[in-house]
């Protein structure tokens, strides 16, 4: 009951800074259209700050490819210290997990150990199975899956497989890393274009106003309104192909997928 109520209070701790985040991304975001109303006049350049203040910091991002890097990376060496601590006769899978978890990457520092706590209580498929849960990821998943093949045949193998299984995440998070390197390119694209597109717009509204007077009128308006879909429409588009596809899960509500 402890380690349930512990798990709830970390999740829940979990949300709030993403809550925050984006508590404080949308009052940024409502200063800064007052701001651009205030200096153009215009409801469609407010709209779009707002959209573009909520908005930028996702499409220039690339948080989800570096966290999936260092969970797969986290996910090799625990993998691989299971497997190390079996060798050495540690007395089975959950006193090898139970002794790991000191040593857990921070990725995973957490998780272990609930994991290592659910293995005194629970059966270990259960407690295998709640540890994927809390990850959500394909890569968890195939980790947990293969313990659990293992378990369901005696533990037969089990070293050599999860050494297997270090190995081949070792070598996924370097041709993620590779690939990663290659999609930073677009990325770096869009924010210099973005940079200079936002650049030129200050400029114009502030030193050459005049340039600018067609949009003052409701057709200018539903102009702008085309002009900035577009924008923001091909910004999401680069954004979708500088991106890692999100792989289906092997593990849903706790059986095979």
């Amino acid at each position: 009951m402890h380690s349930r109520e512990e798990t709830a209070h970390e999740r829940h701790a979990a949300v709030k800074p993403w809550m925050l985040r984006w508590w404080r991304r949308g009052v940024l975001a409502v200063l800064v259209a007052a701001v651009v109303w205030w200096g153009t006049g215009w409801p469609v350049a407010a709209a779009a700050a707002i959209a573009a203040v909520m908005g930028l910091p996702v499409v220039l991002a690339s948080r989800g490819a570096r966290e999936a890097i260092v969970l797969q990376e986290a996910l090799a060496v625990w993998t691989r210290r299971v497997g190390d601590l079996l060798t050495s006769g540690a007395g089975g899978l959950h006193h090898a997990v139970a002794r790991s978890a000191d040593t857990a990457p921070e990725p995973l520092a957490a998780p272990v150990r609930r994991l290592a706590d659910r293995l005194r209580t629970d059966n270990p498929e259960t407690a295998l199975r709640a540890f994927a849960a809390e990850f959500s990821d394909p890569v968890v998943d195939e980790v947990v899956l293969a313990l659990l093949l293992r378990l369901r045949t005696g533990g037969r193998g089990l070293v050599e497989i999860l050494h297997a299984q270090a190995a081949a995440l070792r070598a996924r998070a370097a041709a993620t890393r590779e690939v990663e390197a290659d999609r930073a390119k677009p990325r770096t694209t869009v924010r210099t274009l973005v940079a200079i597109t936002t650049a030129m717009v200050v400029g114009l509204v502030l030193f050459a106003r005049e340039f600018l007077t067609p949009f003052n009128t409701w057709t200018g308006q539903g102009v702008l309104a085309v002009v900035a879909s577009i924008f923001a429409l091909s910004l999401w588009r680069m954004h979708q192909l500088s991106t890692l596809p999100t792989r289906p899960r092997y593990l849903n509500d706790g059986q095979p997928s």
